[in-house]
């Protein structure tokens, strides 16, 4: 497999996730960042800040901002001070979200199984390993670009 097959993989995976999303984001007034942002929260709550959308999703600071906003306007999130350290600023997922969140990781667990449809549990775990070793490959590869 060359790169360019990994990078047609990543397109497509992530064309089929948005198709996927769709639904869930016409339902409850949401774009496809929006519901990445209310997801992230939900699936990974030892990350609660907006920089943390940005680092770790890969989602440009503006873009966020604006889901972020959104998503507080909406009710869906709300901010609160950092007691430790009042310059940071926490997010977090109000009861609003969570039937949209429910919807989202149902429709994420029906991806996940679609996409394990004819692989083994060992033939899941070699590629969950490979996918381990790529992603250290390309942090090291970001680090040296900055």
């Amino acid at each position: 497999m060359n790169p360019l097959d990994l990078i047609s993989i990543g397109k497509k995976l992530s064309n089929i996730y948005q198709e996927l999303s769709a639904p869930i984001c016409r339902s409850n007034g949401l774009n496809q960042t929006g519901l990445d942002v209310l997801l992230f929260f939900a699936n990974n709550p030892q990350y609660n800040t907006a920089s943390d959308v940005c680092n770790i999703r890969g989602i440009k600071s503006g873009i966020a901002s604006v889901a972020v906003d959104s998503l507080i306007k909406k009710g869906l999130l709300s901010r609160c001070e950092d007691e430790a350290d009042r310059r940071k600023r926490r997010l977090v997922l109000t009861e609003k979200a969570l039937p949209i969140i429910k919807e989202g990781r149902e429709m994420q667990a029906r991806f996940a199984d679609a996409l394990k449809t004819n692989i083994t549990d060992s033939e899941f775990d070699a590629v969950e390993s490979v996918a381990e070793k790529i992603k250290s490959n390309i942090a090291l590869l970001e680090s040296k670009e900055r």
